[in-house]
């Protein structure tokens, strides 16, 4: 199961680079709006949207490695953290999903003419949408973190007690700040897949922890 949920990160990973990925600064990249994918071909879209939609629930996978290894300290502690993870994956499914509407809108927009208002004023509620959606998964995966961090403190598991600051928000926050200083043009490709590269850098660490106790869920 482990391996599953990397498996699926990784062609997440693809699929960022597909749909947003782009040569540029991580700085210049995060200054982009949403408006900038206006300029994406049909193909990115289409590929990079789906390709991800279709692999992101199969990262759940992944967390059979979280479950295993917090047992110990109880079925139900150990389940509000998988619980919780999962139902963020679930919502990252359709902010995936938003990619290919925001970008088939704003094309519209401009082949309708930029002074089209009504569509601009659907494109700001459409990106009010995302940004709602993005924050209920950013507050999931800080309530996970936190209960993940308590857990390991707290109760007996089959994690060192190092292994609390590993966790899914803390090891984003160290590849934010390592992707900020990325140059041109590792940084416009690097920075759209952050999320999921900080989701893989969990799972592989779960993975090496588990296999030198030889309790991995392959």
């Amino acid at each position: 199961m482990g391996v599953i949920g990397i498996i699926a990160v990784i062609i997440t990973i693809i699929s960022d680079f597909i749909l947003i990925g782009r040569p540029n600064s991580a700085m210049d990249f995060l200054k982009l709006g949403t408006e900038s994918m206006a300029g994406l071909s049909q193909w990115r879209i289409t590929v990079g949207t789906f390709l991800g939609a279709i692999v992101i629930p199969f990262q759940i996978a992944g967390l059979g490695m979280v479950y295993y290894a917090l047992k110990p300290a109880g079925k139900f502690k150990s389940l509000t953290v998988v619980i919780s993870t999962a139902h963020a994956l679930m919502l990252a499914v359709g902010f995936h999903i938003a990619y290919a509407y925001i970008a088939s809108g704003w094309r519209l927009y401009y082949e309708t003419g930029a002074s089209n208002l009504i569509v601009r004023d659907m494109m700001k509620m459409f990106d009010n949408y995302w940004l709602i959606t993005l924050i209920i998964i950013g507050v999931e995966a800080t309530v996970s973190s936190l209960l993940y961090i308590i857990i390991i403190i707290r109760y007996e598991t089959l994690y060192p007690k190092w292994m609390a600051f590993l966790n899914p928000v803390g090891i984003l926050i160290c590849v934010f700040l390592m992707m900020l200083v990325l140059p041109y043009p590792i940084g416009g490709f690097i920075a759209p897949a952050s999320l999921n590269i900080s989701t893989l850098t969990f799972f592989i660490c779960q993975l090496v922890i588990l296999k030198q106790k030889d309790k991995v869920l392959i």
